[in-house]
């Protein structure tokens, strides 16, 4: 059985794609949003993209 992996996403519904030198990138599109494999790392990530953004995500089982 596979580890499980996790996205993240905006309450607008759109998956976070990238994130390079302070910019975020956005997508609608499931198949290009950055995967983690490590639950607390996408919670980190989750609580800097609000610090630092003020956006709100939530951490998202990745079924593929």
């Amino acid at each position: 059985m596979q580890e499980p992996k996790y996205v993240l996403m905006t309450q607008e519904g759109t998956y976070l794609v990238e994130y390079l030198i302070g910019e975020v990138v956005f997508s609608t599109s499931l198949s290009k949003a950055m995967i983690f494999s490590d639950h607390k790392v996408a919670l980190r990530f989750k609580e800097l993209l609000y610090q630092r953004f003020k956006i709100i995500t939530s951490v998202n089982t990745y079924i593929y």
